[in-house]
């Protein structure tokens, strides 16, 4: 997608739900700059996103999430994007996202591209279904992309080997762990947009770039 859904996200809270969020606005735009930078760290980053969905109360935050599928998401859902994941489907694949996107907002994404299978950080809700700030399971990032491939895989009673017919689609050089290990098992790679490392990495190893959308 041409958006970093994570960080509008945030955006878009600060500016429609008429929260104070300066705070939380500066921050968000610091672990970007982290990022860009190569000093991103994921468990800080991680529990910011869930601190910030227990501000609002469920109800709050669903009518919110509503919007912004509408108003954000939804105009940044390409049909190039959408075509190469229903292309996928009939050739008998079993599309999955794996995101660093927190679960609330990315299964959003999911949904728009009618993928079924989410691998994300997930919130945790307590007794009356609010968000308590924290989170269950692993982080889906980096090198945690592949622990979370290695229990779908487990969940599904597929071996690993079975990833030599898998393809893996990402525009971003921090999913070279699982890029590699994908590789490992003879997978193949597709660098969509990819970022300057991502697609000078690609030329390198003779990995398909292909472009979905035009960047702003």
């Amino acid at each position: 997608m041409p958006i970093d859904v994570g960080v509008v996200w945030v955006d878009f809270l600060a500016n429609k739900s008429g929260a104070d969020l300066s705070e939380e606005l500066a921050l968000s735009k610091r672990y970007l700059e982290d990022y860009r930078c190569g000093r991103f760290q994921v468990e800080p980053f991680m529990h910011f996103h869930m601190a910030l969905l227990s501000r609002f109360s469920r109800q709050n935050i669903e009518r919110l999430r509503e919007r912004f599928v509408e108003e954000v998401v939804k105009p940044n859902v390409t049909s190039a994007a959408k075509n190469v994941v229903e292309a996928m489907r009939l050739e008998g694949y079993v599309p999955v996202l794996a995101t660093g996107t927190q679960a609330f907002v990315s299964e959003t994404v999911a949904q728009l591209f009618g993928i079924e299978h989410l691998l994300a950080t997930r919130p945790v809700v307590n007794s009356r279904g609010e968000f308590t700030g924290e989170f269950e399971g692993g982080f889906c990032y980096g090198l945690h992309k592949i622990d979370r491939l290695k229990e779908f895989c487990q969940k599904l009673g597929m071996p690993l080997t079975e990833l030599s017919d898998s393809v893996v689609y990402t525009d971003s050089i921090t999913d070279l762990p699982l890029l590699q290990f994908i590789e490992s098992f003879h997978g193949h790679v597709v660098a969509t947009n990819p970022d300057p490392q991502l697609k000078e990495k690609a030329q390198k190893s003779g990995w398909a770039v292909l472009k979905l959308f035009d960047r702003a």
